[in-house]
């Protein structure tokens, strides 16, 4: 009981008030343009991002720090580094597609695992 009550809490206290409580779970599929707001937290100018829908391999770029990309609500979309952009990796988690949401570029953890090697 007690675990049926967190995942109810933890429900409420997201953005399924907004769209729905019974459409946020149970509305996958839906064809939605996904409009993406970069919180840019890297040296790296915002152009040189782009969101990327993981399953059908669809890209935006970001314009003036957003982004809108044709996709599915709950597909897993991913913020990438532009493929213009050489010898620089980010990776991003992915995120599930909703009509709107933010996703942040934060830089400032470094792996220097290879580097140390040397």
């Amino acid at each position: 009981m007690r675990l049926l009550i967190l995942i109810f809490v933890t429900l409420i206290g997201t953005t399924a008030k907004s769209e729905g409580m019974f459409s946020w779970l149970f509305g996958s599929g839906k064809e939605i343009i996904a409009e993406v707001n970069l919180v840019n937290k890297c040296q790296l100018d915002s152009k040189y991002f782009i969101v990327r829908d993981l399953e059908t391999g669809k890209s935006a770029m970001f314009i003036n720090g957003i982004a809108k990309l044709p996709t599915k609500t709950k597909s897993s979309i991913q913020l990438q580094l532009s493929p213009s952009v050489k010898h620089v990796t980010f990776s991003g988690n992915a995120a599930a597609a909703k009509k709107k949401m933010k996703l942040v570029a934060d830089c400032s953890n470094r792996n220097l695992g290879d580097i140390s090697k040397n």
